[in-house]
């Protein structure tokens, strides 16, 4: 039996998901829109998970069908995996599901017609849901599986990590990239990838892919869909759902050493700095405006640096300063030397402020004892 071609591409990255990944292909075959193909591409997994997604084969023939892609290496980031799926996908849109969350049974329906409507080139939206708010996240939680439980409204929390209140209604965004860059740095957006529902041939023009390193790797391909699309439509649906649990796809650097994982930080905030650079040096309005550009990297050095992305922040306080000098000085050549010494700099106030909360940690500790 061919497959037909689908109108929608679900791009699923996948590692070790067994055990999840069944009830997220459960809620695509839930969706009430049918032409629809599912592309699941592995990372490299250590268990089942690609015998299991193999078996919903035949569940999906009303549709676009479902494509397993099986890397040669592990690439241990999600961000690699989903431009494969990018080449392989077929639909007129692509959106981006994770391997352990799932989808309304409205919506693709719902972001394909408005895409339509609107003759969007991307559909943003900037919540999701979570469910029972983050509170239940046992592995074994039969709830974790029960999929009346998990497309349960009830269980439902809406989430946003904006700055800024909520647009209900839907609208394009400015064409005025200036106002682009100032939303962008007041936290307007709602950066990662399943916020997206993206058509495939303004991807593929725009020669838009993920970067090849293991953080950031959302915000920078957002920034590129935000300041290269024309039909930008914010919207107010909401229907992606998170299921909140341990032992994601995300890699668990706990066990390396303070320095190794200072190193890591440091190497990846400086492939995403080149890689904001190299998306805006591509464009007209920020080679013309240098201003904006400083302006971009400010709100993600301070917003997300490489502080923020450390599981156990007060690893920089026992780290002498000697010693981080020296890692930050081996990472960065004389290019960098302004990054490294603002990165420096910030390592210096967190260290203060983890000193700080010690102080006050060891007070209330005491006066509780009182």
């Amino acid at each position: 039996m061919s497959k037909k071609i689908p109108l929608v591409s679900v791009i699923i990255p996948m590692y070790n998901s067994a055990k999840f990944i069944p009830q997220t292909l459960e809620s695509l075959l839930n969706q009430t829109l049918k032409n629809f193909e599912v592309v699941v591409v592995d990372d490299c997994s250590t268990d089942n998970s690609v015998e299991v997604v193999e078996n919903f084969a035949t569940k999906f023939n009303t549709g676009g069908g479902i494509n397993v892609i099986k890397l040669r290496r592990n690439t241990g980031t999600p961000g690699l995996p989903r431009n494969v799926g990018i080449k392989f996908a077929r639909g007129r849109y692509i959106t981006f599901l994770d391997s352990d969350d799932l989808l309304t049974s409205t919506a693709l329906e719902e972001l394909t017609t408005l895409a339509e409507e609107y003759r969007a080139e991307i559909v943003h939206n900037n919540s999701w849901f979570v469910l029972w708010d983050n509170q239940r996240k046992v592995e074994d939680d039969p709830a974790m599986t029960d999929m009346t439980e998990l497309l349960n409204p009830e269980n439902f929390t809406h989430k946003t990590d904006v700055r800024t209140p909520i647009d209900d209604t839907i609208r394009f965004e400015t064409e005025s990239l200036a106002e682009r860059v100032r939303r962008w740095s007041i936290w307007d957006y709602h950066w990662g990838a399943p916020s997206l529902f993206c058509r495939r041939d303004f991807l593929v023009t725009n020669r838009i892919f993920f970067p090849d390193i293991r953080v950031y790797e959302d915000m920078t391909f957002f920034f590129e869909c935000l300041f290269k699309a024309k039909r930008f439509l914010r919207v107010p649906n909401v229907t992606y759902i998170v299921r909140p649990r341990r032992g994601s796809v995300t890699r668990d650097e706990n066990h390396l050493q303070p320095e190794k994982i200072i190193k890591n930080c440091l190497t990846v905030t400086q492939s995403a700095v080149k890689e904001f650079k190299r998306i805006m040096n591509s464009l007209d309005f920020f080679r013309a405006n240098k201003n904006y550009e400083d302006i971009v990297l400010d709100f993600f050095l301070n917003g997300f640096n490489w502080v923020s992305s450390v599981n156990l922040p007060p690893i920089y306080a026992k780290i002498p300063m000697h010693k981080m000098y020296e890692l930050i000085k081996k990472e960065f050549n004389a290019d960098n030397a302004a990054l490294a010494a603002y990165l420096f700099n910030t390592v210096n106030v967190h260290r203060i402020r983890f000193k700080e909360l010690e102080l006050e940690n060891r007070v209330l500790k005491k006066v509780q004892t009182m």
